[in-house]
């Protein structure tokens, strides 16, 4: 009865006020692909590199995907500048004896040089202690073209949930 009264409600508010419906639809076309094939297959290369790059715990590759200017946001702030990135980086990956993540692209769009997207990760991790931890979060970036090639412009994170799993062996 409940779910019976809740569509017919939802139906109500959609005849009733078809501008919440077009609003809707507007915020679905934000969210298509757009732009040339070529470049969106590069953008998405180039997020594939990254990931690699944190599987293989590899500093040298994973900051190679970022512009000079970049900036990461972990949910605590920016980080700015290419350095401060790759110290932060070196920082956050120092506890965890594996790191696996993987990328599904939400949307990749592409204007000239600029591209942006977004992005669901998941994200596992192993602790030097054994305890492991599931992750699936969201990216948001943007991407400039330099010289032809693809890089990072800024990344902002957020989590959709994570869970944990202690070693038999913590205490």
């Amino acid at each position: 009865m409940k779910r019976m009264m809740l569509t017919w409600a939802l139906i109500f508010l959609s005849l009733a006020i078809p501008s919440l419906a077009l609003k809707a639809n507007d915020d679905v076309s934000v969210q298509q692909n757009s732009g040339a094939v070529a470049d969106r297959l590069a953008i998405r290369e180039l997020i594939e590199s990254y990931n690699a790059a944190v599987i293989e715990k590899d500093a040298a590759k994973w900051i190679a995907n970022w512009v000079e200017d970049g900036v990461w946001n972990l949910g605590g702030g920016n980080i700015e500048g290419k350095d401060r990135i790759l110290e932060s980086w070196l920082t956050i990956m120092a506890p965890y004896e594996h790191a696996s993540v993987f990328a599904q692209p939400i949307f990749i769009q592409v204007e000239e040089g600029d591209g942006t997207a977004h992005w669901h990760t998941n994200e596992r991790l192993k602790l030097y202690s054994g305890d492991e931890m599931l992750a699936v979060g969201r990216y948001k970036d943007r991407y400039v073209r330099i010289d032809g090639v693809w890089k990072i412009k800024q990344r902002d994170y957020s989590v959709v949930f994570t869970s944990t799993r202690a070693s038999e062996f913590s205490e």
